[in-house]
């Protein structure tokens, strides 16, 4: 495998940097099993022949998968892969990408169905935070516009994907919420990856926009239970209608 090391390379999906490149190159190797959890990486010199790449590139690539908790240096044992419990969500897309299913591996149509039942959970438990900080005033008001904004996109699955991901936020931000808006900004580029690709696979509920004005009309008037439950019910109807576009991959 040979990577460019020129400041940019052009592939059929664009451009990207050098250290972007060595990047996703490690990442294909280490999902699928080249260097397998608590494998050790070759050593520096070697690594940067085998991809082609600068030291300093290289360097900066093991940076990152450091940041995302996938590597780690260890003393007397070069850079080594860490155990699969340890990894990041930033992971995730690549998972979903590379990795080949094995007894210790999960599918990728199962991560995506515990992606959906992770989000049910955080969604409803989000509503009986925010409900009582929001009730009786305009709370809502900013994430109504947004809702308008996310139907207009519904026939533009990457765009409505990343449209509906901003009325939460602004359900959070609005309550003053904020380590679920830090929280939102840190996983927004994994969920959006992520759920653009699914989404593709089903079509918008004919009900988003009736749906989501219920739910936002039951925080409004303070029944914090109601607006759980009817997120819950339309992600659940939702995630079922996901889970049998994934049947194949589950």
């Amino acid at each position: 495998m040979t990577i460019m090391t020129d400041s940019t390379t052009t592939t059929g999906g664009g451009h990207h940097t050098a250290i972007e490149s060595v990047l996703e190159a490690l990442l294909v190797e280490i999902m699928r099993g080249t260097y397998a959890p608590g494998a050790r990486l070759p050593a520096e010199r070697e690594l940067s022949k085998h991809l082609g790449a600068s030291r300093p590139t290289l360097r900066e690539a093991l940076r990152r998968l450091g940041e995302w908790q996938l590597v780690e240096p260890r003393r007397g044992s070069g850079v080594v892969v860490r155990p699969l419990a340890e990894w990041s969500i930033e992971v995730l897309p690549a998972y979903l990408r590379y990795a080949r299913p094995s007894p210790l591996l999960p599918t990728a149509g199962r991560l995506l169905l515990d992606l959906l039942a992770l989000r049910r959970v955080i969604t409803r438990d989000v509503a009986h935070m925010v409900t009582p900080r929001l009730a009786g005033g305009q709370g809502t008001v900013a994430a109504r516009a947004q809702l308008a904004r996310a139907w207009a996109a519904r026939h533009a699955p990457a765009l409505f994907v990343r449209e509906d991901f901003l009325v939460m936020r602004a359900v959070v931000e609005a309550a003053g919420f904020l380590p679920a808006v830090w929280m939102l900004n840190r996983v927004a580029g994994v969920y959006l990856d992520i759920a653009a690709t699914v989404t593709n696979q089903v079509r918008v509920p004919d009900d988003y926009l009736e749906a989501s004005n219920a739910y936002l009309d039951a925080i409004d008037r303070g029944d914090a239970d109601e607006a759980a439950a009817l997120v819950t019910t339309y992600l659940e109807r939702h995630a079922a209608a996901l889970t049998r576009a994934l049947e194949m991959i589950a």
